[in-house]
């Protein structure tokens, strides 16, 4: 009967997880867009891509809100007798019935998850670098306009300083 319910749950976890794993794919590509929109100078096309990635992020917290039903019963059902306080006890309570099956895909899953949310959170990285510099050259265009001028000379040691004039 307890091996009976792990598969039940394992299969709603299973579920949740493929919900993970194609939204954060989704999320990954608009990242990627949006990136190409920055370089391209896409005002537009950008609004409309960070209008799509909230879209995305709305549907991973429903998703998200659902893992979190399925721990919350998986805790009160009294066949399992386990305490599970996040994804990663989830899945290492679901482990027997992985070993039954010829592929974990559960494991597999997490596993293409983190992949793909360390590709985003890398992407993220670049696009933030991208816009600090466009930050950082539209205040010199800003500094110049007002007759301010920057100069960036070297020191002993090989460091840039600034002075403004």
């Amino acid at each position: 009967m307890k091996d009976q319910a792990l598969a039940l749950y394992h299969g709603r976890a299973i579920e949740v997880w493929e919900h993970f794993c194609k939204l954060h794919h989704d999320l990954y590509e608009l990242t990627c867009d949006e990136y190409q929109a920055l370089l391209s100078g896409e005002i537009e096309l950008l609004e409309d891509l960070i209008a799509r990635k909230q879209v995305i992020v709305d549907a991973v917290a429903e998703w998200e809100n659902l893992r979190s039903e399925l721990i919350k019963e998986m805790n009160s059902d009294t066949l399992l007798e386990v305490s599970i306080h996040s994804a990663s006890e989830l899945i290492n309570v679901l482990k027997p019935v992985e070993a039954k099956l010829t592929i974990a895909a559960l494991q597999n899953l997490n596993d293409l998850l983190i992949d793909v949310i360390s590709r985003i959170q890398m992407q993220n990285k670049r696009n933030q670098l991208f816009l600090n510099r466009a930050m950082q050259s539209l205040n010199e265009l800003k500094d110049g306009f007002r007759g301010k001028k920057n100069f960036t000379t070297y020191g002993a040691n090989g460091m840039t300083r600034s002075a403004s004039r």
